[in-house]
């Protein structure tokens, strides 16, 4: 089973489920996908798109992360049974490379999904996945001079709905407050400075203030945000 380095270890948002046959289909068409690789192949690496995640059929996966100052950390070991390779931001922030000949296979949503109900242990490293990739994101702005403070905020957001919707809930309703001390120091931001950035995003279409909490319109505006320089 997977071993973990003791380092921190986020459900993909919420987005239009498909109907029961067409993600049957998709199930078997990635069961027919399984893949191997050679040691030193790498499964997915830091800035390549997410498409899926994967579970680990034989061999071995180092899970790792680079950060700017040059050191990486080992997330975790991945063995048989094991699956890696999820996270809520669009974008891998980690690298996963075989370190033995390895074979794995793209999971299905539902697949994923029933896999979260079954195994705790997965469900509580899918939510730890999200501070992982918070604490990129931080890293990256800090080591690459800060990036603009929308960009910040999208990214933020980004990840707390990743929570949001792990935790069962609607992942389009942040029900987390967002104009707080903590979040605007954790963003590099003055309070003030943070509402309006949220009144921005409000006016661009992306977010939305209501009395049940800040609600995510346009998950794609969010994900353009984070990529503004």
């Amino acid at each position: 089973m997977l071993a973990a380095s003791g380092q921190k270890t986020t459900t993909v948002p919420g987005r239009q489920k498909a109907g029961p046959k067409v993600r049957a289909r998709t199930a078997t068409a990635l069961a027919e996908a399984q893949r191997t690789l050679e040691k030193g192949d790498i499964l997915f690496h830091e800035g390549e798109s997410r498409v899926h995640p994967y579970r680990v059929e034989s061999g071995a996966v180092c899970h790792y992360m680079n950060w700017q100052d040059g050191h990486h950390d080992v997330i975790e070991f991945a063995f048989p049974g094991d699956i890696i390779g999820f996270g809520g931001l669009p974008k891998h922030v980690s690298t996963a490379q075989a370190i033995v000949d390895t074979a794995v296979s793209p999971l299905s949503e539902l697949d994923f999904e029933q896999a979260l109900t079954l195994d705790a242990q997965l469900a509580a490293r899918f939510a730890a996945a999200a501070d992982r990739e918070f604490d990129f994101l931080r890293d990256r702005a800090l080591g690459d001079g800060l990036p603009p403070p929308v960009s910040r905020v999208a990214a933020y957001l980004l990840a707390v709905s990743g929570l949001e919707a792990h935790e069962k809930r609607d992942g389009s309703i942040l029900l987390e407050p967002v104009l707080n001390s903590y979040v605007a120091e954790s963003l590099h931001l003055p309070l003030p400075e943070l509402a309006e950035v949220v009144g921005e995003l409000t006016r661009r279409g992306a977010v939305c203030e209501t009395a049940a909490g800040l609600i995510i319109q346009d998950r794609q505006a969010l994900e353009r945000a984070v990529g503004e320089h």
